[in-house]
C-alpha cells in the first residue's frame, strides 16, 4: 500500500465538566492544548474573547507530518497511561477518540491498522475518526 503524504494526530478528551488537570493526571502527560467549559479564549485576531462551549483536552503526537500513520499512534499510545480502569472512567463520563488528519498526494493512496493497533484503541474504548483531505488533484 502506497505511504501516505502527511499525516497529523490527536488524542481528544471532550467533556462539559472536563477539568484538564484530572485528565493529565489520569493520563499520565499534559496535553498540548486545553481549556474548561466556559473559559474565554481569544479569537483568530487575538482582540476579541468567545466563551468555549465544552471542556477540552488534547494531546498531538508531535511526531513529522511525514511518519507513518501507525507511528503516530504508538507516539500517543505510549505517552499516556494504559491502566484500564483510569481508561474506564475517562471514557465513562467524556467523550474520548484519537483524529487522524490524512493529507492524500492526487496519486493512489491509502494506509491500513494492524490488529495491534486496533487493539490498543478497543482497551481504551477510544473511537478512531479520520478527516481526509483528497489534496488538489489539479495542482
Amino acid at each position: 500500500m502506497a505511504a501516505i503524504a502527511r499525516v497529523r494526530a490527536s488524542l481528544r478528551v471532550f467533556g462539559d465538566s472536563l477539568e484538564p488537570e484530572e485528565v493529565s493526571s489520569l493520563l499520565g502527560h499534559q496535553p498540548t492544548r486545553s481549556h474548561r467549559k466556559g473559559d474565554k479564549t481569544p479569537n483568530a485576531s487575538g482582540r476579541a474573547s468567545s466563551t468555549e462551549l465544552t471542556g477540552v483536552w488534547i494531546l498531538e503526537s508531535g511526531l513529522s507530518e511525514k511518519a507513518e500513520i501507525e507511528e503516530h499512534l504508538e507516539a500517543l499510545f505510549s505517552a499516556v497511561s494504559n491502566d484500564s480502569d483510569e481508561w474506564a472512567s475517562l471514557t465513562s463520563r467524556f467523550s474520548a477518540s484519537v483524529l487522524c488528519s490524512i493529507f492524500l498526494d492526487p496519486d493512489n493512496e491509502g494506509f491500513e491498522l494492524s490488529p495491534r493497533i486496533a487493539q490498543s484503541l478497543a482497551d481504551r474504548g477510544l473511537v478512531i475518526a479520520f478527516d481526509i483531505d483528497g489534496g488538489d488533484t489539479e495542482a
